[in-house]
Formats: structure tokens, sequence, C-alpha cells
């Protein structure tokens, strides 16, 4: 599965860079930079499962690719973390 998530990776940096560069020349949109919170949310997932990956365990992206919704850390957390 690691080609799936590297896969997935070197995709969403194609499109990173390509909106930065949009963004560089002044023609980015709004859209294009929610898009870019977007991505960069759904890269630091995808090497976190890279990264569990290369620790033995078993990664499914079907499964394991949690990035359409936010974790909230509860009601007792730290006010840091609200």
């Amino acid at each position: 599965m690691a080609q799936g998530v590297m896969g997935r990776i070197a995709d969403l940096t194609r499109e990173r860079e390509r909106l930065l560069a949009r963004e560089a020349a002044h023609h980015a949109s709004r859209e294009d930079q929610e898009r870019l919170r977007q991505i960069d949310h759904d890269l630091q997932v995808l090497w976190d499962l890279r990264r569990r990956e290369l620790a033995g365990e078993t990664v499914d992206l079907d499964e394991d690719y949690f990035d359409r919704y936010d974790i909230t850390p509860g009601d007792d957390s730290p006010d840091q973390y609200r």
C-alpha cells in the first residue's frame, strides 16, 4: 500500500505547487486558498499514515484516511486546543 499513500502524497504535492504558483502570481482565488488549507491538512494526515506504514502497521487509505472531518479535543481540553 506504500505506493497508494506515496502516490496520493505526490498528487497533492503537485496540486499544491500549482496553487502556490498561482498565488505567487497574484491569481489565486479564495477557493484556491481554501483548497491549499485542505491540501496541507490532507498531507499531514497522509504523512502520518506513511510513518505508521513504515513502522509496520497495515494502512488502508479507504479506511484510515480520515480527511473530511476535524477532530475536536472535547469540552475539557486546555484553552489553547479549543
